[in-house]
């Protein structure tokens, strides 16, 4: 009777792309952006600017996020010591808007939305807390108002009018706005003619 085999299984999961993308000090935030994703983001982001100097670059993939989840990722990029990049890929909603807004480096894929709408809250309990609760909302939408207008150039109040309105931008639109400094190339237009 022969030996039984032993077989090595390789990890292709989230961890080992999440490893791989640090490794070249890359972190992605996709889909919604809850504490858990955002907790795991800033550790990487501290990770990488403990590592070295390079920039970071920073892939926004659908990303929207509540108010509370935003602000601990803004936190987290004011912090930083070395140059952060972000690349929007698709359609970032909300206060996830400020993500990209505050970076050094701003680029959006051509066909990127940005949809600048006031990020909505909830909250149960007595009167006394729910009016607490509401006021705390306050305070913070206003901050990343003003953090996307002080980044886009803009008076706050023209920002605040827009989230409220829930305007939508293309790529082109927010390069205009001041949310973003470049645009990918387009590789339909760089490439020539396939027979």
């Amino acid at each position: 009777m022969s030996a039984p085999s032993q077989w090595t299984a390789v990890e292709t999961g989230q961890d080992w792309l999440a490893e791989r993308l640090l490794d070249r000090r890359m972190v992605t935030l996709a889909g919604r952006l809850d504490p858990d994703a955002a907790n795991r983001a800033t550790a990487s982001l501290a990770l990488l600017d403990a590592s070295a100097d390079d920039p970071v670059q920073l892939r926004l993939c659908d990303v929207d996020a509540d108010l509370d989840v935003a602000v601990t990722v803004l936190d987290t990029l004011d912090l930083m010591g070395v140059p952060v990049h972000a690349t929007c890929l698709g359609k970032l909603t909300g206060a996830a808007v400020a993500i990209l807004a505050v970076a050094d480096r701003r680029i959006a894929a051509p066909h990127a939305i940005l949809h600048l709408r006031e990020p909505r809250t909830r909250h149960c309990g007595h009167p006394r807390d729910i009016t607490a609760h509401a006021e705390h909302h306050e305070r913070l939408l206003r901050m990343l108002q003003e953090r996307i207008a002080g980044a886009c150039r803009r008076p706050a109040d023209t920002v605040a009018a827009d989230m409220r309105a829930g305007r939508v931008l293309t790529a082109e639109e927010a390069r205009g706005y001041g949310l973003v400094d470049a645009i990918i190339a387009d590789r339909t237009r760089r490439s020539p003619a396939r027979s």
